[in-house]
């Protein structure tokens, strides 16, 4: 099958019952970046998230152990805690006051007696979620089916090893609420045909021309290869321990279904998550690492950061109004658009008959 025949239908980012399958049968069978180990580094410390439309809870429990649960209390379903921080000596639901340690053991229940001595502690824990660590992120996936993260990486820690992640320090913080399909954002991320048009300001000045390459991965994850030019190079200095196409080039590497790493040859790298909220809505959290920061260049890579993200977000406002045309259908693909078909075939392997081709 061509790419032309995996591009979605239009009615994929607009249909209600698409983006509840999308929730149902895609984001509860895929590895789910949830978290950082620095945000949960303490006992007690806490961060909630939502994978697809599961509500989870990251904790770290008084022995040290690392946890996801489902962020919901097994009496009413109501969500437990919110936000991030520190829990103290457990949670309590704020609804009938059960309370849970940190471990998902139920502690307590207020006026027990009311239910007649027929609630057994031990069958109303917290719901234990399954959770593995890369580097220095933490990931979710609520399949128990599901392959182990590292074979869900495919390529990325292979060719990410040398940058030494687990070791950079978190420089720039960005949290956007954009009103787009997640998927069009995913997209975006992984169409390499838009670069020096939408980017020609940002991004285009360091990369050598179009000498761009793909790699499609077996199913979850692609890489996109940007030689750097010379102007390049010098804004990001190779480091010693990189290979000979990584010293000199940048990479968007993208995991199914939302994530893309931005890999420079410094060695330092960002992230973008797309969180769905909505058919037509996305939460996006960008986060920048480097090894050697400066609280001088702080500012000036905060503000080109949001230069490229707002470059995105004003085509992608655009295309989200179009494709709701009538007399829009999708044309011709690009061989640069490579990796938005192994991202369609993907979802639609996952979705089968619930997401429309064009």
């Amino acid at each position: 099958m061509g790419i032309q025949e995996l591009l979605l239908s239009p009615k994929a980012y607009t249909s209600q019952d698409v983006f509840e399958a999308e929730m149902r049968d895609v984001f509860s069978s895929s590895w789910v970046l949830v978290a950082e180990l620095d945000e949960v580094a303490n006992p007690g410390t806490f961060v909630t998230t939502m994978v697809g439309q599961e509500p989870v809870l990251i904790v770290r429990d008084n022995a040290g152990s690392l946890n996801a649960f489902a962020n919901v209390c097994p009496h009413r379903g109501t969500i437990i805690a919110e936000g991030m921080g520190s829990c103290g000596v457990g949670f309590e639901c704020p609804y009938h006051g059960w309370t849970f340690s940190p471990d998902g053991t139920l502690v307590s229940i207020p006026n027990r007696k009311g239910f007649n001595n027929q609630v057994r502690e031990d069958q109303l824990s917290l719901r234990s979620l399954r959770l593995e660590i890369w580097e220095r992120f933490i990931f979710v996936n609520i399949d128990e089916s599901a392959p182990a993260l590292t074979s869900y990486l495919e390529a990325v820690p292979d060719l990410l090893a040398q940058h030494a992640i687990s070791e950079l320090s978190s420089t720039v913080h960005i949290d956007d609420i954009v009103d787009v399909n997640w998927k069009l954002l995913v997209d975006n991320a992984l169409d390499d045909y838009h670069l020096p048009i939408v980017h020609a300001d940002s991004l285009q000045p360091t990369l050598e021309g179009m000498k761009l390459r793909e790699y499609t991965g077996k199913r979850y994850a692609s890489i996109l290869c940007m030689p750097l030019n010379e102007s390049g190079l010098l804004q990001y200095p190779p480091r010693a321990a990189l290979g000979e196409e990584q010293a000199g080039s940048a990479y968007a590497i993208d995991v199914f279904p939302n994530l893309t790493i931005i890999a420079m040859p410094d060695g330092g790298i960002s992230t973008l998550r797309f969180d769905p909220i909505s058919v037509s809505q996305t939460a996006v959290q960008f986060r920048s690492y480097a090894h050697n920061p400066s609280d001088l260049a702080l500012d000036d890579d905060t503000r080109f950061a949001s230069q490229v993200l707002n470059e995105d977000y004003n085509i992608l406002y655009r295309v989200q109004r179009g494709i709701r045309s009538r007399h829009f259908k999708p044309g011709p693909a690009h061989y640069l658009e490579g990796r938005v078909a192994t991202f369609h075939a993907t979802l639609l392997d996952l979705l089968g008959e619930k997401l429309e081709l064009s």
